[in-house]
C-alpha cells in the first residue's frame, strides 16, 4: 500500500482543521496522517497533539519544538528526524524507529512503549574497535578495567546520540561495519557499578563510564593479541 502524499495547501488545511478540532470548534477534524509521506517535511513548531501518525514516514523531518503529545506514532519512521525540544509526552511510540533521531531536550515523559533496542545490561559482553596501540578518543586502554579520567562526568542523557564523556561499544558486526578502518577490536564486559547510556535514538551503539577489556584481536589477521595490551605495573 503506497504512502499518502499531500500538497502544501492540503497539508495546511489539514493542520488548520486539526487545530479547530483540538479547540472543539465547528469544522474541525482530527489529523489522520496514517501512512503519510512526510519525509524531510518542515514541521517545526507544529501542533500535532493526538494526531494519528501510525506508519507515517517522518524520516529526516524537522520536528523541532513540535507538540506530539498523546499522538499515535505506532510504527512511524522517525529515523534521522530532528526532535529537539519536541513534546512527546504520552505519545504512543510502539514500534517507532528513532534511529539517529535528535532527541536533545525532547520531553519523553509518559511516552508509551519505548523499548531500548540493544537492552544493554551490566555483566553482558559487547565489542569495541580501537586505533593502533589500543587508543581511542585520546585514551590509552589496557586489558582489564578502564575508567573515565578523574573529574570527567559521564554523559548519561539517553536522548543524546554520541555523547561524551563515555566509552562507546556495540555488537561485533556493528563495529565491523562502522569502524572498519580501526585495526584492533576487543571483547568487553560491562562490570558491576558501571553507568550505562543506551540512547533512545541509537544506531546500534551505547556507552558506559567503565568497561572491562577481556580480549584483544588484530582485525586483519584475526590473531589474539591480548598479551600485548596487559596493563604495565603502576598504571
Amino acid at each position: 500500500m503506497p504512502l499518502k502524499t499531500f500538497t502544501d495547501a492540503e497539508f495546511k488545511e489539514l493542520l488548520e482543521k486539526h487545530w479547530k478540532w483540538l479547540r472543539g470548534e465547528d469544522g474541525g477534524s482530527r489529523a489522520y496522517l496514517s501512512r503519510a509521506n512526510l519525509s524531510g517535511a518542515n514541521l517545526s513548531g507544529a501542533d500535532l497533539r493526538r494526531a494519528d501518525l501510525r506508519d507515517a514516514d517522518l524520516s529526516r523531518a524537522d520536528l523541532r519544538g513540535a507538540n506530539l503529545s498523546d499522538a499515535d506514532l505506532r510504527d512511524a519512521d522517525l529515523r534521522g528526524a530532528d526532535l529537539r525540544r519536541a513534546d512527546l509526552r504520552g505519545a504512543d511510540l510502539r514500534g517507532a524507529d528513532l534511529s539517529d533521531a535528535n532527541l536533545r531536550d525532547a520531553d519523553l515523559s509518559r511516552a508509551k512503549y519505548l523499548v531500548k533496542r540493544m537492552g544493554v545490561e551490566v555483566g553482558n559482553c559487547y565489542w569495541k574497535r580501537f586505533d593502533t596501540g589500543l587508543n581511542n578518543q585520546g585514551y590509552q586502554f589496557y586489558v582489564g578495567i578502564n575508567k573515565l579520567r578523574d573529574g570527567e562526568v559521564f554523559a548519561s542523557d539517553d536522548r543524546v546520540m554520541c555523547s561524551y564523556p563515555g566509552f562507546h561499544f556495540g555488537s561485533r558486526s556493528w563495529c565491523a561495519v562502522n569502524y572498519d578502518m580501526r585495526p584492533l577490536e576487543a571483547k568487553i564486559r560491562i562490570p558491576e557499578g558501571a553507568q550505562i547510556n543506551e540512547p533512545w535514538a541509537t544506531d546500534g551503539k551505547a556507552s558506559a563510564d567503565i568497561i572491562e577489556i577481556l580480549q584483544v584481536f588484530d582485525v586483519a589477521k584475526g590473531n589474539d593479541v591480548t598479551e600485548q595490551y596487559l596493563r604495565p605495573e603502576g598504571k
